[in-house]
């Protein structure tokens, strides 16, 4: 379960800069690293602190531990790349949200084609779409604290 989340769902938009890099565990191999910019890396750690101090995400941090105590030891042994990869996708698409509700009729509908919505939620988030973005941004704030915490950082 915990390792879905460190897969994301793109609303079609590209990487902004990538590098290669060796793998910790293969050094002739290659892996597709982002490059942080000093931007991300400050917003990255402005959100983890946020989540460190906010009274609910306290609550999902220790409830995440606690039930997912196995899978997050062997996701611990994930390179550091891949975690602040996901880290720099996930608050990049947080970011996405405000842009991609602007309408959230023509958000449901991009995201419908695109078959991001699950069928079974699909009536509802058509008669009130504002649920969409609540629940979208809640899964991406998720995301990032499950990856903030097999990355150690909370």
């Amino acid at each position: 379960m915990l390792f879905s989340l460190l897969q994301t769902a793109q609303f079609g938009v590209p990487k902004e800069k990538e590098a290669l890099a060796p793998a910790q565990d293969q050094p002739h191999a290659t892996e597709q690293v982002t490059k942080l910019t000093e931007q991300d890396a400050v917003d990255i750690a402005a959100l983890i602190q946020a989540a460190g101090e906010d009274p609910e995400s306290i609550k999902l941090i220790a409830a995440l531990k606690d039930e997912n105590a196995e899978e997050i030891a062997e996701l611990k042994s994930l390179p550091e790349t891949e975690i602040l990869n996901g880290l720099k996708a996930a608050l990049d698409e947080l970011k996405l949200v405000d842009y991609l509700f602007e309408d959230p009729v023509k958000a449901l509908e991009a995201m419908e084609a695109e078959n991001l919505l699950p069928p079974e939620h699909l009536a509802k988030y058509k008669k009130d779409p504002s649920l969409l973005e609540h629940d979208t941004r809640k899964a991406l704030y998720f995301q990032f604290v499950s990856l903030a915490v097999v990355g150690g950082y909370l």
